[in-house]
């Protein structure tokens, strides 16, 4: 059973490290520490016996509407329903700032994540051409809560 609870500092390492191997991605580790004082409530993360598995961090856009920056689950630990219990968290988190919108980014080529946003109704709203680090295109996609 995995245990989802809010970012910790002592999260930074092993977020890194996912979000290395799981999206392709790297970023300053500054920048999860000041993403995370923008919407501390929006930061959380997937704990299965002890150590981190996966990560969601999410930030407010604008008054009705918040978006997922970066969504991560350890390839080792997927396909058990652990990003499906940082879905429904930062969904539910969402509906309590009376969001009426979520919104993300993700690669054109990944199409489990793809299936995965559609599952939950998010509809593609647009490509953004060489969005990515590697220059792949990004689609963005957007549900109404």
């Amino acid at each position: 059973m995995v245990d989802v609870r809010n970012f910790r500092y002592d999260d930074l390492d092993r977020i890194a490290e996912i979000v290395s191997s799981s999206l392709g991605e790297y970023y300053p580790k500054s920048l999860y520490l000041e993403k995370s004082r923008d919407w501390e409530d929006g930061f959380i993360v997937g704990v299965e016996n002890g150590r981190v598995v996966a990560m969601l961090l999410g930030i407010i856009q604008g008054r009705f509407e918040t978006r997922i920056l970066m969504f991560a689950v350890d390839k080792r630990f997927r396909r058990k329903g652990i990003g499906h219990e940082l879905m429904n968290r930062f969904i539910s988190l969402s509906m309590a700032r009376e969001a009426k919108r979520i919104s993300l980014e993700v690669r054109r080529s990944n199409l489990e994540a793809i299936r995965f946003y559609e599952k939950y109704g998010f509809q593609n709203t647009g490509v953004l051409l060489m969005y990515y680090s590697d220059l792949e295109d990004g689609l963005k996609m957007a549900k109404n809560i």
